[in-house]
């Protein structure tokens, strides 16, 4: 069996390697210790960061926009499985809005297979079905006066009584309620729905000094630093008996 053989080269090579890596690190406990220690006069823990990047890193994540329609100058907009008016969440649903209108004082959003029903100021009033009576498969649906038009399965249906009964008609329809570019500021006000106010400047230092921000990764990291600053020590010692003995 091959004999290990530790020569002074190896051994400064490990002293410089593991001095080099604790040097980076204690630079980085400076830099945010300094932060931490003036959090007050800085006012970290009043500013908030709702970078995508840094709330990645504490698992909080903004749903894409999925359709948006602009009904009565209010925004009907879908965000993963959550369905808003303007910013306030009001249902949820994994399937497309296919229409929105406003029509008897009622706010009608039209999925794949069901109506939901809400007031102008977004309660709920009911969720009809199919097993309800309303057709299946719908495509569109729109609005005139006091009727609500859906198309369903290449046939046109009307309902005059806020969806609770429909009958097939011939009329001419195609005023259909249609998807609308939804503004990057209303786009942010429901995004902050999700992420809040963000993270604190102050939590996210804190986090970045003791490791907590790369989570169980962290916890090993540090004991990766601790090993480094052993191997540093010992190392270092190493040298120093070594240069005493000659």
């Amino acid at each position: 069996m091959k004999k290990i053989r530790i020569t002074k080269k190896s051994i400064n090579q490990i002293h410089k390697f593991t001095g080099i890596a604790v040097c980076v690190f204690l630079i980085h406990l400076s830099i945010t210790g300094i932060f931490l220690n003036h959090t007050e006069d800085l006012g970290l823990d009043e500013k908030y960061t709702a970078s995508p990047i840094i709330l990645a890193l504490y698992n909080i994540s903004i749903p894409n926009k999925a359709e948006s329609f602009s009904v009565d100058n209010n925004f009907i907009s879908r965000f993963g499985d959550q369905v808003f008016i303007e910013n306030q969440p009001v249902v949820k649903s994994e399937e497309p809005i296919i229409g929105s209108v406003f029509s008897q004082q009622i706010l009608f959003i039209a999925f794949q297979n069901e109506m939901v029903l809400l007031t102008q100021e977004g309660e709920l009033i009911e969720r009809v079905t199919s097993a309800a009576g309303i057709p299946e498969n719908i495509e569109k649906l729109g609005a005139s006066e006091d009727i609500i038009y859906l198309k369903a399965n290449n046939q046109i249906w009307e309902s005059s009584d806020q969806a609770q009964t429909w009958a097939l008609t011939d009329a001419a329809f195609n005023d259909w309620s249609r998807e609308a570019l939804m503004p990057d500021e209303k786009i942010k006000q429901v995004e902050s729905y999700f992420s809040g106010k963000g993270v604190s400047l102050e939590q996210f230092f804190l986090d970045l000094h003791n490791g907590n921000i790369i989570k169980n990764v962290g916890k090993w990291f540090l004991d990766l630093i601790a090993i480094f600053l052993l191997l540093l020590s010992i190392s270092g010692i190493w040298i120093w008996l070594k240069k005493r003995r000659y």
